[in-house]
């Protein structure tokens, strides 16, 4: 007999799709499966406000979800390299799902957009 799941068995992934259960920041994971992005270029795509961004990206970094890396005066964020393998496969499913929608469409033309507009060096 399989012995009993525990809640502590589940608390992981319980973290990673409550970080996710948010639109703004399942939007922002998607852009950031394409690579490694900028606060500012997150901000633009999405037409929302740098301190919002933040917010968002600090949630998932404290869930695991994103790493960060400070550049002078701008912080860039992308997906970890290295995750669980558990996690990731949820991660995966996840943004593969939201980067099928059309709004996630809109986001990579206006991120694309936001690149050529947006200098953050």
């Amino acid at each position: 007999m399989a012995s009993p799941v525990t809640p502590r068995d589940v608390r992981p992934a319980a973290g990673l799709l409550k970080a996710l259960s948010d639109e703004n920041r399942l939007r922002m994971v998607a852009l950031l499966a394409d690579g490694e992005l900028c606060v500012c270029h997150i901000a633009s795509a999405l037409d929302l406000s740098q301190p919002n961004v933040s917010q968002h990206l600090t949630v998932l970094k404290n869930a695991g979800v994103v790493e960060r890396e400070r550049r002078g005066s701008w912080i860039y964020y992308r997906l970890p390299a290295e995750f669980d393998p558990a996690l990731h496969r949820i991660l995966s499913a996840v943004v593969e799902s939201c980067r099928e929608l059309a709004s996630a469409a809109d986001d990579r033309r206006r991120l694309s957009s936001a690149k050529l507009d947006l200098s953050c060096d």
